[in-house]
């Protein structure tokens, strides 16, 4: 009877949040259905399972999107043991829109291709329409591949007519007029705000929905410069929209700009400012960059054109401000956990990536220094100007650059989708001439294959013989670098806090610890193959090692990573694995018999064309250090330092550059050990 109750319960739930989701494509956060699943999940096995996992990894998809990973990924384990194909497809949809919003943007592409594979075979409609859905906004919002996002809306609406699906055709309307709109072809984009319209009457839509599509008429009013009809859209949406939600709120921030800027078109200054300083209010509450950001530009035009390029200059730099707080964070929010929250009227569509969002405050930051620049040549400031005209200059690179890397990602996609299907048809080819030659002269075929290996073999010899001395120093290097980046104690310790989860019956959290861990070992097992990598993923290396050993010693020290804003850490290149033997010393030895809770600091400082990453302990210091290793490890030898000025030689050497690298004592003002502080100085590198 319990177990009957149990798969009723399962259903009810599931039928609420597919009810609660049907329109809804940006992933809104059900608590209560995820904690509610949750609890059903250590008395459940197989296909429910499976289902479960995969109903609290979609509800989790935005807003806790690294747990939503994890499941998904147990999910599809799972799924393909016991061979349930819709478990399986959801899993991978699941995966494939994190994968996404992390920024893997290939990845996301090829699983959700996979996803809608199964999806055609299941000939589950709904969801090849929101796996469709999900294929466009990674094409346009990744690949900035504007045909390939309208094509995936297109049949997305094809399928919908098809079945009857109502809420799904509304929605592909609505998506349309988005997509014109940010290409800036605003007749498209009002032709279908008014079939969406006429449509929508129909049918019952969400307030915010239509909330969005009243001020989507403004947008298209804006573009075609009939600012007066604009404005009165715009005026009508304000009065939807509700202040007392954060969400909402953030939108009524973007909404005040729209609103202001209308007036500025009409010459209203006044009303202008009054808008642009009510959206400033709005976003300062909740630290809404974003609004706090384009309201800055807002009053900066309009000081402008009054004249008063003191307060003009001002407001420029509070929009950098606020766009570099964006392009630091990654986010619309300046507090961590509104970071997840809908920070503009795009993300009702779909969730808007990580790198787009810096993509966005970049354009608005290029806007704040192009008046930057003209104030400071109106004022006759030159050498001004000219610093203005270099800022102006990084921005535009860092715009190019995203858009080259967009377009990179296309072609790598088109051309592993490419080789994938060549590949195909190259392997039939190939099975059948095989089986011609097979059938005509086995003989002949045997004879080739043994020449073949002959000369394979003589070749191997001959390098073997030429390389056997110098590949031995590699491995041993390679070994002994592994060694002391991957410290047997800490393995053994981590895998047994994971026993421990597991006996405990926490497996969700045994799962995420476990996730953290296999990719931690397989960051430094990758990157101990390659002489460089990028400091953006030396960085997640450090942050993950260091999460982990916070789960271990929660109590035992805290850590702090800072980043100098300057530095593009994506473009940086770096020895891999330099920090970690450090840190691990810190929190192996630093930390013991000291009265306070340690503290570890990283820092990454730009220094003219190099840049200095430090790191900092409070610990009780290498001589005392020693002392206890000494007593406590006897056969142990350090060989973080040892191995990392061997590496630093043969670096210098190979590549003609001169990386620093220092140990300092710390002392405080008794003269007594303090710390230990670590420095590296490592100018560009490249192989």
């Amino acid at each position: 009877m319990d177990k009957v109750l149990k798969h009723i319960f399962v259903i009810f739930l599931f039928c609420g949040l597919h009810l609660s989701l049907q329109s809804q494509v940006n992933f809104p956060l059900n608590q209560h259905v995820a904690d509610s699943l949750e609890k059903l999940l250590p008395s459940v096995s197989g296909k429910e399972r499976v289902d479960i996992l995969n109903g609290i990894s979609y509800t989790l998809i935005r807003h806790y999107s690294s747990k939503s990973d994890s499941l998904s990924s147990i999910s599809i384990q799972l799924a393909k043991r016991i061979g349930y194909k819709e478990g399986l497809a959801k899993a991978l949809f699941c995966k494939g829109t994190n994968d996404y919003i992390n920024g893997n943007f290939i990845d996301a592409m090829t699983i959700l291709y996979e996803a809608l594979e199964l999806y055609r075979e299941i000939g589950d409609t709904n969801m090849i329409i929101e796996t469709y859905y999900q294929i466009g906004a990674v094409s346009y919002f990744s690949f900035t591949d504007l045909k390939e996002g309208l094509n995936c809306v297109q049949i997305c609406l094809d399928y919908a007519k098809a079945s009857g699906y109502k809420h799904w055709e509304s929605q592909m309307y609505s998506s349309f007029q988005y997509l014109y709109s940010t290409a800036e072809d605003h007749e498209n984009a009002l032709k279908y705000l008014k079939i969406y319209s006429s449509f929508a009457k129909k049918i019952t839509v969400p307030r915010l929905e239509e909330a969005m599509v009243i001020a989507a008429y403004g947008r298209a009013y804006t573009q075609m410069g009939e600012y007066r009809k604009a404005l009165d859209q715009y005026l009508n949406t304000w009065i939807r929209i509700n202040p007392d939600d954060i969400e909402e709120r953030a939108y009524l921030a973007q909404l005040s700009y729209s609103i202001g800027d209308a007036y500025n078109a009409l010459g209203v200054s006044d009303s202008a400012g009054y808008y642009f300083n009510l959206g400033m209010a709005l976003a300062r509450k909740n630290k809404h960059y974003w609004g706090s950001m384009m309201n800055s530009l807002g009053l900066a035009r309009n000081y402008l054109a009054s004249g008063d390029a003191i307060k003009s200059a001002l407001y420029c730099d509070s929009t950098l401000y606020f766009g570099s707080q964006i392009d630091s964070l990654r986010s619309f929010y300046g507090i961590r956990e509104y970071s997840k929250l809908l920070g503009m009227s795009g993300e009702l569509y779909i969730p808007l990536n990580k790198q787009y969002k810096r993509f966005l405050a970049w354009r608005v930051m290029a806007g704040a220094v192009q008046i930057l620049l003209r104030i400071r040549e109106q004022q006759g400031q030159y050498q001004r100007a000219l610093r203005v005209n270099i800022q102006l200059n990084k921005i535009n690179d860092s715009i190019v650059n995203f858009q080259k890397r967009t377009e990179i990602l296309d072609l790598q996609y088109k051309y592993q989708s490419q080789h994938k299907d060549d590949q195909i048809t190259l392997l039939s080819q190939e099975n059948q001439l095989q089986s011609f030659k097979i059938s005509r002269s086995r003989l002949l075929l045997f004879a080739v294959i043994a020449i073949s290996i002959l000369l394979l073999l003589i070749l191997i010899l001959f390098l073997r013989q030429n390389g056997i001395k110098s590949a031995r120093k590699v491995a041993e290097f390679k070994q002994r670098l592994l060694r002391s980046q991957m410290n047997p104690h800490f393995i053994f310790n981590s895998l047994t806090s994971v026993q421990n989860l597991i006996l405990q019956k926490d497996e969700i959290k045994a799962s995420v610890y476990l996730s953290r861990f296999s990719d931690l070992v397989r960051n430094i097992l990758k990157n101990s193959q390659v002489e460089l990598i990028s400091l953006e993923e030396e960085i997640s290396t450090v942050e993950n090692y260091l999460e982990l050993q916070k789960i271990r010693f929660p109590e035992k020290f805290d850590y702090d990573i800072k980043v100098d804003e300057k530095l593009e850490s994506e473009n940086i290149n770096i020895p891999p694995m330099l920090v970690q033997p450090f840190i691990e010393n810190a929190i192996e030895h630093a930390f013991k018999s000291l009265d306070t809770k340690g503290h570890i600091i990283v820092s990454i400082l730009k220094k003219s064309d190099s840049f200095i990453m430090e790191i900092k302990d409070n610990g009780i210091g290498r001589q005392k250090a020693q002392v206890l290793r000494n007593h406590l490890e006897k056969d142990r030898k350090p060989m973080a330092t040892l191995i990392t000025k061997e590496r630093i030689k043969t670096i210098n050497k190979k590549l003609k550059k001169e990386i620093y690298f220092d140990i300092i004592d710390l002392k405080d003002n008794f003269g007594k050990a303090a710390g230990t502080k670590v420095v590296f100085e490592i100018p560009p590198l490249s192989i």
